[in-house]
C-alpha cells in the first residue's frame, strides 16, 4: 500500500503543473478538449469551485 500511495503522490505532483499549463493553452484546443480538461481540473481540485458551499464533485458518501 505505502508504494501505491508514493506513487499516487509522485503522478499528482508531476501532472499538476502539466495540467495548470494545459489550462492556460485551452484556448487553443477543440470543445471537446476543453471539456474534458476542465473535468480533470475539478476533478483533481485545480480548479477554484467556490468555498465550501461551491459545487463539490467529490462528496462524502454517508453510510
Amino acid at each position: 500500500m505505502t508504494s501505491r500511495r508514493k506513487i499516487e503522490q509522485t503522478y499528482r505532483t508531476w501532472s499538476s503543473p502539466i495540467l495548470l499549463e494545459l489550462k492556460k493553452r485551452e484556448h487553443q484546443m477543440a470543445l471537446v478538449e476543453r471539456q474534458a480538461l476542465e473535468n480533470v481540473l475539478l476533478e483533481r481540485r485545480l480548479l477554484d469551485v467556490g468555498g465550501p458551499e461551491g459545487t463539490e464533485r467529490r462528496r462524502s458518501g454517508g453510510g
